[in-house]
């Protein structure tokens, strides 16, 4: 029996032509009315299938042309349409001589009963539901047929626009839906032959289901096949294979067994779709949880981890273990005049030169800013002077950043394990005390940790002994920088900046002197200041009548660990009367590195008194993910590193649009931090991030000017 398909929609035709196919129909399948009548003119079918509202000839003038043709009007007319259907449309088709009236969607289960009637009732001479007689005259079907058709096309017009219109105002809503839903569907027999696909991706050349398992990436292959052979429901299957091109794919799976009347076993059906990019990203994004995104090197919680190992190693085997601690000289000159993009590639560039000496089995991290650190295994000082001498001798060549010839060399301090110490953090501390030493010296050169870095001790006090005065004298003091939507520059939030102003250095930058500070318990003196100032400042705005929004201030590593956090939190906000949801307690992920007993207290103590938790440089951490499912953090700031290089950078792009719809899918709230110019502003609006802070909207400000960006 040959069926004659007309409709428009790719995806409905497909759908029919595989479905009547598998049944055993010979189908011809045509996207408009005409072409379909032409190809009746020269060839017989049992039946025609039929949309309404199709471009050249619709499905009224088709049916009415058939109806009409002597040879013709004996053919079954079925239309199958979902075209802004109503009563005054099946009444018009039956007047012109349709068999059946069908709505979509339908179930294939209940429209293949209705096809195989209609055609055994047209072979057997059955009488139809119609006569194929048109029930008026022509003139007054014509004006029928266009009224109507005017009807639909303007219903069309009209909903096309509003579709549009909710396209644009719901892309992200949708997202998800997108991702969810499957590209392509399979059907197999009941001994897993694969029987249909349509929209399988190119190369797919499975026959069977158990071919199919055995390349199963997400499950045991023998537990798929187990679950094929049960003829069990499955879903979510990751399988893979090498398409045509040689590229390897990943396709997710998902199954449903199918049973006939009698419970008997008589295939599957299912759908899928391509998610190779998705675990590409994935492993992309478990890559940049322990690597440095810029040079690929492992970052600060990969380093603590492999220095730990070389440190039992080496106590095994009663080796030493050299700790190289390296820093680009004048580098922050280069970002200041050549620009971060040049600031970039010189890292790029330095971790290259340093890569080419040094032995295959050595590990170099990168810390952070120009700070590197390299781990030599099995090593001894004259082993660490050697390399490093070679490392110096290579930055005597220039580096040509962006036709800029730039001359950059390095500073080196080196530790060495047992003999320094036994401690892996304090051997860290010595290799930067040391490289410390040789910035002092005149930088471009090397220094071994001793004991008698006296001078460097001395500086350190002094600094301490600065802070100390600076806290006693109220030298310290914020400035504010606003957190705004980016759509209507509404201020949505606040974030409190620690600044010093020394009596006769000037302005000095947290940069200085909060490392000394995280070095003893002065941290935590710090943090309590700018936790009372913040409460009290939120005091003065609230009775000077303007509305607030939520304040974020930064609590460092140790001050978490500390056990006067928690009273302070719990007295300040009581003692200036505001509440606790107005502040959000801002937590890098290296903060949460010690998984202690008094971290955990203090985090779980944020959270049940209401606090907000932001998690700060999001991706540049350990375990981001653990952590945003540990602490129920609310808040994620993107780190501007990957802000920075959105404009040239396509995995920045990814990694951005990626992050949000992570904090979209857990409905987290998201702030992108470090926007510098507009071309930044635009793509982060574009990736869905709403929330936006940088000095291309506002630099921080003291609290008397932040309050002109607020209301009363």
């Amino acid at each position: 029996m040959k069926i004659l398909i007309a409709e428009d929609d790719e995806n409905s035709r497909h759908l029919l032509e595989v479905v009547l196919s598998s049944n055993g129909y010979e189908v011809i399948s045509f996207d408009n009315g005409f072409k379909a009548l032409v190809y009746l003119k020269t060839n017989a079918v049992d039946l025609i299938v039929s949309d309404i509202l199709m471009p050249e000839m619709d499905g009224y003038g088709l049916c009415r042309e058939v109806k009409q043709n002597p040879y013709l009007q004996n053919i079954p007319f079925i239309f199958y349409t979902a075209t802004y259907t109503s009563a005054q449309d099946e009444r018009f088709a039956m007047s012109l001589g349709a068999t059946k009236f069908l709505v979509k969607p339908m179930m294939m289960e209940d429209f293949l009963p209705v096809i195989a009637k209609i055609i055994n009732a047209n072979y057997q001479g059955s009488p139809q539901e119609s006569n194929g007689k048109t029930h008026f005259g022509p003139l007054r079907l014509d004006k029928q047929h266009a009224d109507i058709m005017r009807m639909k096309l303007d219903k069309k017009l009209i909903e096309l626009n509003e579709e549009k219109q909710k396209l644009i105002a719901s892309e992200a809503r949708f997202r998800d839906f997108a991702e969810a839903s499957a590209d392509w569907f399979w059907e197999s027999d009941a001994n897993l032959r694969i029987q249909a696909l349509a929209g399988s991706p190119a190369g797919l050349e499975f026959y069977s289901l158990e071919d199919l398992a055995k390349t199963c990436h997400s499950h045991i292959p023998s537990e798929m096949l187990e679950t094929l052979q049960s003829h069990k429901h499955f879903s979510d299957y990751v399988v893979h294979f090498i398409d045509a091109s040689g590229k390897l794919v990943y396709l997710r799976v998902s199954g449903k067994p199918i049973f006939d009347e009698d419970i008997g076993f008589i295939g599957y059906r299912g759908v899928g779709r391509d998610v190779s990019e998705m675990i590409a990203l994935n492993r992309r994004v478990e890559f940049l949880a322990s690597h440095d995104e810029l040079t690929g090197l492992p970052n600060r919680g990969l380093f603590k981890q492999r220095l730990n190992h070389a440190i039992a190693k080496a106590n095994r085997i009663n080796s030493q273990v050299l700790l190289l601690y390296f820093d680009l000289d004048h580098f922050k000159l280069v970002n200041d005049t050549l620009g971060h993009e040049a600031g970039d590639l010189l890292l790029i560039m330095a971790t290259k030169r340093i890569s080419e000496c040094i032995r295959s089995y050595d590990t170099l991290c990168r810390l952070g800013g120009d700070e590197f650190v390299m781990i030599m295994e099995e090593a001894s000082p004259q082993d660490g002077h050697r390399l490093v001498r070679d490392i110096i001798a290579k930055f005597t060549t220039p580096f040509d950043l962006y036709q800029q010839r730039v001359y950059t060399t390095i500073s080196v301090g080196v530790s060495v394990y047992p003999d320094d110490t036994v401690d892996p953090q304090s051997l860290l501390v010595f290799a930067d005390l040391a490289m410390y030493r040789a910035k002092q010296n005149g930088r471009n050169c090397f220094e071994f940790y001793t004991t008698d870095l006296n001078f460097i001790a001395h500086q350190w006090l002094d600094m301490e002994n600065g802070i100390r005065h600076a806290l006693k004298e109220n030298q310290l003091f914020l400035e504010y920088q606003p957190q705004v939507e980016n759509t209507n520059q509404n201020v949505v939030g606040i974030e409190a900046l620690l600044r010093w102003q020394h009596p006769e250095r000037g302005l000095i930058s947290p940069l200085e002197f909060i490392k000394i500070a995280e070095q003893s318990s002065l941290i935590n003196q710090i943090g309590d200041w700018v936790l009372e100032a913040v409460c009290q400042q939120i005091r003065i705005w609230l009775d000077q009548g303007y509305q607030v929004p939520r304040v974020s201030t930064n609590i460092s590593a140790r001050h978490l660990r500390s056990e006067n956090l928690i009273q302070a939190l719990k007295t300040l906000p009581v003692k200036y009367q505001i509440p606790t949801n107005m502040l959000c307690i801002e937590i890098t992920e290296h903060a949460l590195l010690d998984d202690i007993d008094i971290v955990k207290k203090n985090m779980s103590f944020i959270k049940e008194a209401g606090f907000n938790i932001s998690l700060d440089d999001f991706g540049m951490g350990h375990s981001s993910l653990i952590y945003l499912k540990r602490w129920a953090v609310d808040e994620v700031k993107i780190d501007r590193a990957f802000i920075s290089g959105l404009q040239n950078c396509e995995e920045d792009r990814v990694i951005v649009k990626a992050i949000v719809a992570l904090a979209d899918a857990l409905g987290l709230d998201i702030v992108s931090e470090g926007i510098e110019n507009q071309s930044q502003a635009d793509i982060v609006k574009a990736s869905g991030c709403k929330v936006v802070q940088g000095y291309f909207y506002s630099i921080p400000l003291p609290a008397a000017e932040i309050a002109t960006w607020s209301t009363k």
